[in-house]
């Protein structure tokens, strides 16, 4: 069975992408919010960068690549979801050659009818676990709001960006700078509301009850979730990622 959902993976057509548009990239960059940093946290076992050069050799040149078939697999469950992406280039940096994504996907709709603001960056499996989450229980907890408002927009705030995590002094990369993360600033409903992520201690009202669910569920598709409370840099958004951990341990804070 998995031998012909991946015969169907790489015979898919590429009609699920969208042509990036012609615009100045320059622009479009002008478009997306200011990107929001996230803060070192401890993690028991987790090796420094300087530790794993030092095992591991030096630092590769050219970013982490998925194999053909799980890519193929994700972009088919990425049109499967209906979502609105094209591929990229690869992305490197100069400055660091740790850091970029071997297969990028712009991603411009992780649902249906579910903008991105001038689209974000990231690995297709960022785009997918996004998608999934939203289908699962974002949508379905936004029906159980007042008047059933219909998510319309996500409002970005970093996702690919070539940086060392904050607070631990440069020694190792944010999940950003592989395309494993993505920042939400903010929620929009198709009866014209914002919901901001911020800090809403026992507020007891319906956007309290809607944050946390949001946060609560998405630690079932990423293994890092951040936000107001855990500390003060994330006081204003949710943080995802999908930080490899030994034992399949998450971070949910």
């Amino acid at each position: 069975m998995r031998a012909l959902v991946l015969l169907l993976a790489m015979s898919l057509p590429s009609m699920a992408q969208e042509t990036p548009p012609g615009s100045d990239p320059a622009a479009r960059d002008q478009m997306r919010p200011a990107p929001r940093p996230e803060q070192a946290l401890p993690s028991a076992g987790t090796p420094t960068r300087a530790a794993a050069g030092q095992a591991a050799g030096p630092d590769p040149a050219a970013p982490r690549r998925e194999s053909d078939p799980d890519y193929a697999i994700c972009l088919l469950d990425l049109t499967l979801l209906g979502a609105g992406y094209s591929q990229e280039p690869a992305i490197t940096d100069s400055r660091d050659p740790a850091c970029g994504i071997a297969r990028p996907i712009l991603l411009r709709r992780p649902l249906p009818g579910v903008e991105i603001a001038g689209g974000a960056l990231m690995r297709c499996d960022t785009a997918r676990r996004l998608g999934l989450w939203l289908r699962d229980f974002v949508l379905p907890a936004a029906a159980r709001l007042p008047g059933q408002p219909r998510l319309t927009a996500l409002e970005p705030g970093s996702t690919y960006e070539c940086r060392p995590t904050i607070g631990d002094q440069g020694r190792n990369l944010s999940e950003h700078a592989y395309g494993n993360a993505f920042d939400i600033m903010a929620f929009h409903f198709d009866n014209g509301s914002r919901l901001a992520i911020r800090p809403r201690s026992d507020n007891g009202d319906w956007q309290e009850a809607f944050q946390r669910a949001a946060r609560a569920t998405a630690c079932l598709h990423f293994t890092t979730v951040l936000g107001p409370g855990a500390n003060a840099a994330h006081d204003q958004h949710l943080h995802l990622d999908s930080k490899y951990r030994r034992g399949g341990w998450r971070l949910c804070q």
